[in-house]
């Protein structure tokens, strides 16, 4: 079965977190329109760590609920490289999982490394491994408020981890 995966990031000290959440087509439309119901008045986006607690609980219930499955990249090192080797243990993941289409929050001015790094797996045309990524606000794509809000629990830990624990496939520890 064919999956989407939206992907953010965290860093919490030295530990660069990559967070994805997965999605089956048929799903997409249902769980958007259930986080945006969750948006306050005059709020764009849900971003977690602006949110107070009470609204985490509340957006993190609503979240585990859905159909969605998480994956988390954790990686020690300078942002660059622990982000390109997260990146390319994902993509390594993601042939297992037949993912389609790839959304990755834009991180204004460097999307292009993230580009670099795609093609340096996939090849100079994405689309031949039956792959298609963009960069999206997380404004534009509500499911985009998921993986801030896995990578978000899992960098606070604790009580934070164990709620999203449920919809969490694996964490895995990436070397440098």
């Amino acid at each position: 079965m064919s999956v989407h995966a939206f992907v953010d990031e965290s860093r919490r000290g030295g530990n660069y977190l990559v967070a994805v959440a997965l999605l089956d087509p048929a799903e997409l439309s249902v769980v958007r329109a259930s986080l945006r119901k969750l948006c306050l008045p005059g709020q764009r986006r849900i971003h977690f760590k602006d949110e107070r607690d009470s609204r985490r609980r509340e957006v993190l219930a609503r979240i585990v609920e859905s159909s969605a499955r998480g994956l988390v990249y954790s990686c020690r090192g300078p942002e660059a490289r622990a982000r390109e080797a997260c990146l390319r243990r994902m993509m390594a993941d993601f042939t297992e999982r037949d993912v389609q289409r790839l959304v990755l929050e834009s991180r204004q001015g460097r999307d292009k490394d993230d580009e670099r790094a795609l093609r340096d797996v996939l090849g100079k045309r994405p689309s031949d491994a039956g792959l298609t990524y963009e960069h999206l606000r997380p404004h534009e794509d509500p499911l985009l408020w998921l993986p801030d809000a896995i990578a978000w629990c899992v960098g606070a830990g604790e009580d934070w981890l164990r709620r999203i624990q449920p919809l969490l496939d694996c964490v895995r520890r990436i070397d440098l």
